[in-house]
This record gives C-alpha cells, structure tokens and sequence, in this order.
C-alpha cells in the first residue's frame, strides 16, 4: 500500500466515523419522520466544509468527504430498514 492511498483510507475513516457519531448525536432519544432524517443527510452530503479541517492534503481531503458521504448514506439506509423492520411487524 502506497503512502498516499494509506492517507486516503485513514481520512475517509475518520471522516465516517466523524460523520456517523454528529448524525447518531443529532436523531438518539427521539422519534424522526424520513423527511427530516433525508434532509440532514443532504445536509450533511452537502456540506463543503470537512469534518477533519487538520487533513490538508488533496488526497486527504478526498478521502475524508468519501468517508462523510458514506456514513451518511448508511445512516439512512440503516434508519429506511429499521423503520421498514418496524411496519412490518406490526402488520403481523
């Protein structure tokens, strides 16, 4: 593994992890209709700014907005299942 593309993967962890913990901060302890929890995510996948400001490099900061988009979109997928998980239980 090259140098750069181990920067890369470091920066787009932390930009996940970053990312998922404000996402999980903002929704715990309270119920979410899809619409706001769309409307964060598209926040979030718009956001310019990085989340790890201290990533200067250009590989860096590719990898951190990767990681960003892909803790975000996993967030709401996760919250669709669930939600879907619970619909279908109470149709039983």
């Amino acid at each position: 593994m090259t140098c750069e593309s181990e920067q890369c993967r470091f920066a787009r962890i932390e930009g996940y992890i970053i990312t998922l913990a404000r996402l999980q901060e903002q929704f715990e302890d309270r119920a979410v209709n899809l619409e706001e929890m769309g409307a964060a995510v598209s926040e979030q996948l718009a956001k310019e700014n990085l989340c790890a400001p201290w990533r200067t490099s250009e590989t860096e900061r590719a990898g951190c907005r990767e990681g960003m988009h892909l803790a975000a979109l996993q967030f709401l997928s996760q919250y669709r299942k669930v939600i879907r998980n619970l619909s279908l239980s109470r149709l039983i």
